[in-house]
């Protein structure tokens, strides 16, 4: 059996106008709309519920019945809830909520993300945000399964069905204890071979390190290793050796409070490039605002701040 065709909000306001106003030419005013389509729609109305629910005279207008006067209150209520629902609606849309998951490359993202998602956060309070630190291999694989939203990665093969933006190119910088000989001017890898050398051991960091200093022929002697930027910063500044990294802090101390110096590198040496990444399709609305400014502070003067250019 065909089921019933439905009535449109449009006929259900223009009958409750009718009944409220008392005529259809009134229903009309009120609505802004031409009279013969109000008398459409109340047609459309009766025929729908199968009765007659205007009594129409020519001397007194109309005259809804029983029927069709508690018709058109529940019309009129059904109406303000449709309102109230797209009201609802449009505060949503202006304001984010939600949980926002982030995998990001540990060695640089907290140099800058907190600062772009706590603002983000008070001024969008349903919004909640978990951040996972985790390999380039571990966020692609976690963003295509659906377990993370947005990731934050070093450069490393891209894997089918996501779709990545550059945000930064980090070339690489000397990190030495304050006061040490190399800080004096611009530094080589060559000169950064003759001292011990603290290294990053993660995913991307280790072996791009070790490759800088094999392709141009030098070995320099691994005093340490450490897989966080804090340990490997805490070991320079207490005077285990040197280190190569890409970005720094917005601090010139390590956790132990000694001092550090971040020392331009000359040559012609290959940045880490850092990519933004999301899965392909339409993003939800808090991935594409964080997406947005993220890709925005990346062309700003607080990026550039983070970065040692290189020297020559």
């Amino acid at each position: 059996m065909p089921s019933s065709p439905r009535l449109s909000l449009r006929a259900m306001a223009a009958f409750a106008a009718t009944v409220e106003a008392g005529s259809i030419a009134g229903a009309a005013r009120q609505l802004n709309i031409a009279a013969s389509a109000v008398a459409a729609a109340v047609d459309q109305v009766e025929a729908e519920v199968g009765a007659a629910l205007l009594v129409r005279t020519r001397a007194k207008g109309i005259a809804p019945t029983g029927e069709g006067r508690e018709l058109a209150v529940r019309f009129r209520a059904l109406l303000e809830d449709c309102d109230s629902v797209l009201e609802d609606a449009r505060a949503g849309a202006a304001t984010l909520s939600g949980h926002l998951r982030i995998g990001y490359y540990a060695p640089v993202a907290p140099a800058f993300l907190p600062g772009l998602l706590i603002p983000l956060q008070r001024a969008n309070p349903g919004l909640e945000v978990t951040l996972t630190d985790c390999s380039a291999d571990e966020a692609q694989a976690a963003l295509l399964a659906g377990r993370l939203d947005l990731i934050l990665f070093a450069a490393a093969p891209v894997r089918a069905g996501i779709v990545t933006r550059k945000l930064l190119d980090l070339p690489p910088y000397a990190l030495a204890p304050l006061g040490h000989p190399i800080t004096r001017g611009g530094a080589t890898l060559a000169d950064m071979a003759a001292y011990p050398l603290v290294l990053l051991d993660r995913p991307v960091a280790e072996p791009y390190v070790t490759a800088l200093f094999r392709d141009r022929g030098l070995a320099p002697r691994i005093a340490a290793r450490a897989n966080t930027t804090e340990m490997v910063r805490s070991m320079v500044g207490a005077g285990a050796g040197l280190a190569v990294l890409n970005m720094r802090p917005r601090t010139d101390r390590s956790y132990a409070g000694d001092g550090l110096s971040a020392v331009p590198l000359s040559g012609d040496l290959p940045p880490i490039r850092l990519l933004l990444g999301r899965a392909e399709g339409r993003p939800k609305r808090a991935v594409a605002v964080v997406q947005d400014l993220l890709l925005a502070w990346a062309e700003g003067p607080k990026a550039r701040e983070l970065i040692v250019s290189q020297k020559g």
